[in-house]
């Protein structure tokens, strides 16, 4: 999607409209690591490569780099971790929004060479420990940095628990991290297992957790930034609850617009009581917690040793000042557009206060109490106990390991809720179950899940591995309570929007598999988003005022069509992004709805279904027919593929075809007017007509050319197998979409596969058994080298390295790079499989 292959152009729109709405309204080293030697010295910290991409991810220029390799989650808490096993994003309620996490990467050139992606070393979430020798020597080490050794994967292709390996070489200590979130509980499950190996010189260890928790409840219509971006903002307290024995971040509902008024807590950090007493007063604070909001409970399976609550002292204005700076340079937006930006997204432009957001809050409430970061309180070792910090806050819990036969565990639960009592139920419910027995029904969860799905015909192991990850990456995407589907779980870039175009690929995929009730489950949530009625724009365009009652075009929106993403709100239509009417996203919506049923074998099931969606299918069509150029017979100028200028492209043309032939035939099974169907059939034979009248071209071989040009041999099906042209449009495709990554030629790609799932589709349906091997041979390639090592997530884009990443001997290699995992290139590979590895034509 454009949105996705050229994002200055929106990047530049959401800066302008902010403008508008404001103007209306990893892994370094801390210090010199335990062992550090030659060896550390030698070898790039984690999860780096020691050397950049030869070309440059746009994206991750606007909105920072992708620190993932690990997605939990079951459709409510979602969670990523990166390659270190730190814990890089904490969504909830859902997928979609908001991020409880304060992390936040760079988005210089060199993002990739900087510790933790240029994230600030106490961002996240992630474990330490302080150890003493035989010798009586003591030390600290966050086993995310040098010169600990990672390897992540999953517990099984078919598990959603992450398991990390962490080694440190000179303390022989070997440490596995089990992460994962309980299918029907809010809680990310951390638990670490320690063991010495022969020779360790360690005598006795504990462990500690460290967390920067930011509890949000911002979100931002046509805005997807402000739970993540605009972090300076968010967060509110954290406080250690005795009783519990547990870390309290939260934010009440009262204080979601302004996060940091802290009225009651200021009572406190104002006039702090000296020693216990002070704990008595958190303790009556904590009591005073009654009123919805986001609560987040942490604490250690079993008690824990030592706690801290700590004033977050780091430099985040700058970090997030200069992300925003960075963008205002990249994309030019010149400077009257440049000072509006800065007004609305620049931390030191809203902050003023030398020390921050935190010093703000310290000299605005006149509080006098003070409190080390836990960050830097934990590398003696001991934790301070102080019970309360707010603003700009973190935490720590410490739990001291008992080694038996030179092994030793601990369990961190994080439970989130939109009380206190929720939370510290889910949190007491979690703690007097066996982790092992957790992780074994966790487990167990996700292989009844995948159980009856369809899968390629292949003996293949990586590649059967990788298409039941996908599924698992599209289950965790989806939302419980909407049915909609972020398009990545991630939030730098921020795709935890449902995308319409990905969705109805993502549907297909699911379909394929045997997923139905999904599918009908998202396709509800787009009947229910369609717009319904004529509307008018965003406030970035100015075609004059609807008039609902005679709506004309441009000047109103068309019903039957939609945005360019939502929310997954479960109520609401909430776009994230002010691209009002994505023609291409309108037809794939229409296609999606209809082909659907195609799958539904039970009679009743079907006829519910068409009955919840048929009227959408009419609108949309008929809306589609009625935005008709009629100086070509092309579809009106509207956005496609995100792109923020009306544009009349082969996307939208052949996207607007498929929805009316989708309308057209369904128009028996959902009862419409013949002779609305009849205008339909006149309006698809003049698109059919018009398409290689303005997009035809002769060089280098006869093919239609424009944006996803793939998708006139599928789904579109225009171009007929037996068509000569079918031919040299595939030899196109597979020149510029397959062959530059087959030769490792291409500095940067993404959505390679979407040439190849075309192929697959052609040769199918020509049952073409060579054309098949050599498409099934891509397939493994693409699978073993465009996925991230030991999980197999896809990115959206991905980009070349003059090394051997995947230690195959062969070098340059590809990196995934932005939003791992990206769910509809995990769709697409997957649907290619299917295609590729079967037999016979597709119905």
């Amino acid at each position: 999607m454009l949105l996705k292959r050229t994002l200055g152009r929106v990047w530049m729109l959401l800066g302008v409209w902010c403008a508008v709405a404001v103007l209306g309204s990893g892994c370094g080293s801390d210090g010199e690591p335990p062992g550090g030697g030659p060896l550390a010295a030698a070898r790039p910290p984690c999860p780096q490569l020691g050397v950049l991409p030869d070309a440059p991810n746009p994206f991750e220029l606007q909105w920072g780099a992708t620190n993932t390799n690990a997605a939990l989650g079951s459709g409510k808490l979602t969670s990523t971790i990166s390659l270190c096993g730190e814990i890089t994003s904490l969504k909830w309620p859902g997928p979609s929004y908001y991020d409880q996490l304060d992390y936040l990467t760079s988005n210089d050139p060199d993002a990739r060479l900087k510790p933790h992606f240029g994230a600030l070393d106490s961002a996240g979430a992630f474990p330490g420990l302080a150890y003493r020798t035989r010798s009586g020597q003591r030390g600290f080490t966050w086993l995310r940095d040098l010169p600990w050794h990672h390897e992540q994967r999953y517990t099984s292709d078919s598990s959603n628990v992450a398991l990390t390996l962490m080694r440190h070489d000179e303390l022989r200590l070997l440490v596995r991290a089990y992460q994962f979130i309980l299918p029907e509980r809010n809680v990310l499950v951390n638990h670490y297992e320690v063991e010495r190996l022969p020779g360790s010189p360690v005598q006795e260890a504990t462990l500690v957790f460290y967390s920067n928790f930011a509890p949000t409840m911002s979100r931002q219509p046509m805005f997807p930034v402000a739970d993540w971006a605009l972090d300076f903002k968010n967060d509110h307290a954290v406080v250690y609850d005795a009783q519990e024995r547990a870390i309290l971040h939260y934010l009440p509902q009262s204080e979601r617009v302004d996060q940091h008024r802290l009225a009651r807590v200021s009572q406190i950090l104002r006039e702090p009581a000296a020693g216990s007493a002070l704990q008595q007063q958190v303790a009556a604070l904590i009591q005073e917690l009654d009123e919805p909001g986001v609560y987040i409970a942490m604490g250690v399976r079993g008690g824990d040793d030592g706690y801290q609550c700590g004033f977050d002292q780091t430099e985040i204005c700058r970090l997030q000042s200069r992300l925003a700076e960075n963008t205002i340079r990249v994309f030019d937006l010149g400077e009257a557009f440049a000072e509006f930006v800065r007004m609305a997204f620049q931390c030191e432009r809203q902050i003023t206060h030398p020390q921050g957001p935190l010093g703000e809050c310290r000299s605005r409430l006149g509080w006098v109490y003070d409190a080390e970061s836990a960050y830097s309180d934990a590398v003696d070792g001991q934790l301070s106990g102080s019970p309360i910090a707010a603003c700009q806050a973190n935490a720590a819990v410490a739990k001291r390991l008992a080694f038996v036969d030179n092994k030793a565990s601990a369990t961190i639960d994080i439970a989130i809720a939109d009380t206190r009592d929720n939370a510290y139920g889910l949190l007491r419910a979690t703690r007097v179950e066996r982790v092992d027995a957790q992780r074994a029904s966790t487990e167990a969860w996700w292989e009844q899940f995948l159980a009856p799905a369809r899968l390629p015909n292949t003996d293949d192991p990586v590649v059967l591995a990788f298409a039941k990850r996908s599924l698992i990456v599209i289950r965790t995407a989806m939302d419980e309570a909407s049915g909609g589907i972020v398009a990545s779980v991630n939030t730098q870039p921020p795709y935890g929007e449902d995308w319409p175009r990905d969705g109805a690929f993502i549907n297909y995929a699911l379909d394929l598999a045997g997923y139905h009730d999904l599918v009908t489950r998202h396709n509800r949530f787009y009947a229910r988003v369609q717009r319904k009625r004529p509307a008018d724009w965003s406030p970035l365009y100015d075609f004059g005022p609807c008039n609902r009652q005679r709506p004309t075009y441009p000047a109103c929106v068309p019903a039957g069509t939609v945005e360019a993403n939502y929310y997954t709100d479960p109520v609401a239509a909430i776009p994230g992004l002010p691209l009002s009417f994505e023609i291409d996203a309108a037809g794939l919506v229409v296609w999606t709805l209809w082909e659907h049923a195609k799958f539904l074998r039970d009679p009743v099931e079907r006829r519910d279904y068409l009955a919840a969606v048929c009227p959408s299918i009419a609108l949309g069509a008929t809306n589609l027919a009625n935005c008709k150029d009629e100086t070509n017979n092309l579809q009106c100028y509207a956005n496609e593929d995100d792109n923020i200028p009306l544009t009349q492209t082969l996307l939208g043309a052949q996207t607007v075809l498929l929805a009316l032939r989708s309308g057209i035939q369904a128009a028996e099974d959902c009862g419409f007017d013949p002779v609305e169907v009849e205008r339909w059939q006149v309006r698809a034979r003049e698109l059919e007509e018009a398409i290689p009248r303005h997009f035809l071209r002769q060089d280098p071989v006869p093919h239609l050319d424009g944006p996803r040009a793939p998708w006139v041999i599928w789904p579109v099906r225009f171009l007929s197998p037996e068509d000569p042209l079918a031919t040299t449009h595939a030899q196109v495709l597979r020149e510029r979409g397959i062959d530059p990554i087959l030769n490792r030629t291409a500095p940067e790609s993404g959505y390679n596969a979407e040439p190849l799932l075309a192929l697959a589709y052609l040769a199918r349906q020509r049952n073409d058994q060579r054309m098949l091997a050599e498409l099934r041979r891509v397939v493994q390639f693409f699978v073993r080298n465009l996925t991230t090592n030991g999980t197999l997530h896809m990115s959206e884009s991905y980009g070349r390295v003059q090394v051997d990443r995947n230690g195959d001997g062969v070098a340059p290699d590809y990196w995934p790079q932005n939003d791992v995992p990206h769910v509809w290139e995990h769709a697409l590979l997957y649907t290619a499989a299917m295609l590729a590895y079967g037999e016979g034509p597709v119905e």
